[in-house]
């Protein structure tokens, strides 16, 4: 080994060693912008191997987040990341988790970021921004999700491991896995409930979707049964 190649070997360990939750893998970075007036502040936002770092200029305003401390991370548009957290919001806000959310201002969330997150983290992950889908769906069905005044209209997609509601409306899309959807009901022929876990923490969120044709057959059993698999025994053997 020569005298360069040494030195920079030590280089990239120390800088590894001095920013742990990032380096273990080349991170998806997105410049971004987070707070509010006084608060405001610009950096990176960086998805690394072992976390979430937010780098910026302004002082004490960097943050970082192994996984594991993360409830769960929210991809409400292509341009609004929130993260949730397991921090107290303060004496004034008791049990209240504390959220800090991003704007990209160069650029967009995208789907090999989707995906990444989707392979890294085993917790519930929100997202309006679809992952790539590698194979055809099982069955597809148009359909109206009911939200207030503000609804939006697209297609109820399953797949073997997902279900996806498709919408061009920006911020209506979602990708659950089945692990992350809590339950599923048809009240009737032109409805279908889906429980999500979409606050992290166990906290649900229902969507109500307006059936525009019948479901087609098999659907709502498949949907049904890959929700309510039994989980896989653990073996307590230590074998």
């Amino acid at each position: 080994m020569s005298m360069k190649q040494l030195i920079l070997g030590v280089m990239l360990a120390t800088l590894a060693a001095a920013n742990p939750v990032c380096a273990a893998a080349p991170a998806l970075e997105f410049p971004v912008r987070t707070g509010h007036l006084r608060s405001e502040s610009r950096g990176t936002l960086a998805f690394g191997d072992r976390g979430v770092e937010y780098s910026t200029a302004k002082k004490d305003a960097s943050r970082r987040w192994a996984y594991e401390q993360i409830k769960q991370i929210q991809i409400l548009s292509p341009t609004r990341i929130a993260v949730r957290t397991y921090e107290d919001r303060g004496w004034t806000r008791l049990w209240a988790d504390r959220t800090v959310e991003f704007e990209i201002v160069q650029g967009a969330a995208t789907p090999e970021l989707v995906g990444f997150l989707l392979a890294k983290i085993a917790r519930p992950v929100v997202t309006s921004v679809l992952p790539v889908m590698t194979h055809a769906p099982r069955f597809r069905v148009p359909v109206k999700h009911v939200r207030g005044r503000h609804g939006s209209d697209g297609d109820l997609v399953l797949y073997d491991d997902a279900l996806v509601y498709e919408s061009p409306r920006e911020g209506a899309s979602r990708y659950w896995r089945f692990g992350d959807l809590a339950s599923v009901f048809a009240p009737d022929r032109f409805r279908l409930d889906v429980l999500t876990y979409e606050g992290g923490g166990g906290d649900t969120r229902p969507f109500t979707f307006q059936l525009k044709a019948d479901l087609p057959p098999g659907f709502y059993d498949t949907l049904w049964a890959a929700i309510n698999a039994p989980a896989p025994l653990r073996d307590t053997t230590g074998r």
